[in-house]
C-alpha cells in the first residue's frame, strides 16, 4: 500500500467501465493500485456491457442501498430477428424469426407502450434468486424459463423515458431512463415482440448511474497510472447527492442525541426540517457540512414527529 494512502477517506469513484472487464475487476485493480480497501458497487456491470460504474469506498458502502434506488439510464443496441438464452450476443441461438415485416413507424407506435410502470420477469441468466438460488446457476445447469414457474419473481418497474436513437433494421437503437431492477436486454425482447419478432442485445451502455454519468467517470487508464492518486477521482462522502433530503439542525445537543443513538420527538415546525413526505428518511448533516446518517422520521398522529437514526456514517 502507498505509505501515504489516508485509510480514512470514504466516498464514490465513478468508473467508465469498458467491455470485457467484470465489476470485480475494476475492484481489484484498484486494490492492486492502492491497498487494501472497503469497496461495494452500485449495481455492478456484466463484461459485455460498458459505462458507469460507481464504487463505493469505506463508509459510503452503508449508502448502496440508497444509490441503487435512483434511476440509471442506458443505451441500447438490439438485432432483430434472433434470440439467444443470454439475450445478448454472447448467448447460444434459441429462436429465429422473421423481421422483414418491422418498419420505422411500427417501432415508433410499439416503444410508445413501454412508457410509466410495466411488468417484467427477470431473465434466467441473472442474479434474482428462486427458491434460494440465483437463475443462472439453473440456466447453467440447462433449465429453461418454461421449465420454472418464474410468475412470483415478476414485477413493475418505471420507465421514465425511452427514445429511438437509431434505426438501420434490423438493429435498432434506443436510450432508456429506468428504475431500480430494469432489465434492459428483457426491454428489446419484449419491444420486438411488439414487432411479430424476436431480437437480442449487442451492444448496452450505462450512461448514469447514482447521479454520475459518463462525462464525469474515471477511465481504466487514468486508474492505472502511478501518479494517479485516490483524491484525484473520489467523490467525497459528504458530496454525495443519494436521493433523500437533507437536514442540518442548528441544535447540536439534538444532533449529538441522534447520532448517539437516542430516539427524538418534537414538534415538527421547531426542527427546522425539510419538507417530508410521510415516514420518509432524511440524509443528516452536522453545521459544518459532514454526513453523520441516515435518519427515520415518522409523523404521529398528535402533531408530533419521532425521529430515529436508521444509519449511522
Amino acid at each position: 500500500m502507498d505509505a501515504n494512502f489516508p485509510s480514512a477517506l470514504s466516498g464514490l469513484i465513478p468508473v467508465n467501465k469498458p467491455v470485457g472487464m467484470t465489476s470485480k475487476d475494476v475492484s481489484r485493480l484498484l486494490v492492486k493500485r492502492f491497498g487494501r480497501l472497503k469497496l461495494g458497487h452500485v449495481g455492478t456491470l456484466d463484461p459485455d456491457a460498458d459505462g458507469v460504474l460507481p464504487l463505493l469506498l469505506g463508509r459510503a458502502t452503508k449508502l448502496q442501498d440508497y444509490l441503487l434506488k435512483m434511476t440509471k439510464a442506458y443505451s441500447f443496441e438490439f438485432k432483430l430477428g434472433i434470440a439467444t438464452d443470454t439475450l445478448d450476443a454472447s448467448g447460444k441461438i434459441v429462436l429465429e424469426l422473421p423481421w422483414e415485416h418491422v418498419t420505422p413507424t411500427m417501432i415508433e407506435a410499439a416503444t410508445r407502450k413501454f412508457h410509466g410502470v410495466i411488468r417484467q420477469t427477470p431473465p434466467m441468466f441473472s442474479a434474482v434468486k428462486f427458491k434460494g438460488k440465483e437463475l443462472y446457476k439453473y440456466a447453467r445447469n440447462g433449465s429453461s424459463p418454461d421449465d420454472l414457474n418464474l410468475t412470483d419473481l415478476s414485477r413493475g418497474v418505471e420507465i421514465k423515458w425511452l427514445s429511438i436513437d437509431f434505426i438501420d433494421l434490423p438493429i435498432i437503437r434506443m436510450s432508456v431512463e429506468c428504475s431500480k431492477g430494469t432489465y434492459v436486454r428483457t426491454l428489446a425482447l419484449d419491444i420486438a415482440e411488439q414487432l411479430g419478432t424476436t431480437a437480442h442485445v449487442t451492444k448496452l451502455t450505462r450512461l448514469q448511474s447514482a447521479g454520475f454519468a459518463i462525462g464525469d467517470c474515471a477511465t481504466i487508464e487514468q486508474l492505472s497510472r502511478d501518479t494517479t492518486t485516490l483524491e484525484d477521482v473520489l467523490i467525497p462522502l459528504d458530496q454525495l447527492a443519494i436521493g433523500l433530503p437533507t437536514w442540518r439542525p442548528d441544535d447540536m445537543v439534538l444532533h449529538k442525541r441522534l447520532v448517539d443513538g437516542q430516539t427524538v420527538v418534537g414538534e415538527i415546525a421547531g426542527l427546522g426540517l425539510p419538507p417530508l413526505a410521510t415516514n420518509a428518511d432524511v440524509l443528516l448533516k452536522s453545521t459544518d457540512g459532514s454526513s453523520t446518517g441516515i435518519v427515520s422520521t415518522v409523523f404521529l398522529d398528535n402533531g408530533q414527529i419521532k425521529l430515529h437514526l436508521k444509519r449511522g456514517l
